[in-house]
């Protein structure tokens, strides 16, 4: 997180490394491992699931690298949603919200962390993964491309 005019363009390769070239390099190798089970799971057809963040739909100051690498992955999804739904590859990205419980979550709320798990203020890491199953076990008729998930009291 840094003011951009102090900013250099290796903060932006690193903001564009992990979600923009991870996703890219990671879909290579997956998609055509996918598009030969299609056949073998009609029922819940393969599934490539994208995990965004809020910076995927929206730039925040000091936040323009990471945004610039968001908006990638998610550009770079809907283009692989485009290109494989019709061959019967569901591709879909989840923009996560809001914080995720856990240690580091945990160690950086202090104090307050035990209410904010209580009062659901924080996701909760099944809750995540039950969405993310729904995703996958979406008839094809009816898939989604992409998800917003926040806790309820979240403010957008």
């Amino acid at each position: 997180m840094k003011p951009f005019l102090e900013t250099k363009v290796e903060d932006l390769d690193f903001g564009l490394a992990i979600p923009a070239r991870g996703l890219y390099l990671f879909a290579q190798q997956a998609l055509p491992l996918l598009q030969t089970s299609i056949s073998a799971s009609p029922v819940n057809p393969p599934t490539l699931l994208i995990t965004g963040a809020t910076a995927s739909l929206r730039g925040s100051a000091k936040f323009g690298t990471f945004a610039a690498g968001m908006f990638a992955q998610r550009a770079l999804g809907q283009s692989l949603a485009r290109e494989f739904g019709p061959k019967g590859v569901h591709v879909a990205l989840a923009v996560i919200d809001s914080g995720i419980d856990g240690p580091r979550m945990r160690a950086m709320l202090g104090e307050d962390a035990k209410k904010a798990v209580e009062e659901d203020k924080v996701m909760s890491p099944d809750a995540i993964a039950e969405s993310h199953w729904h995703l996958h076990a979406q008839h094809r008729s009816s898939w989604t491309q992409e998800l917003d998930l926040r806790p309820w009291q979240e403010k957008f």
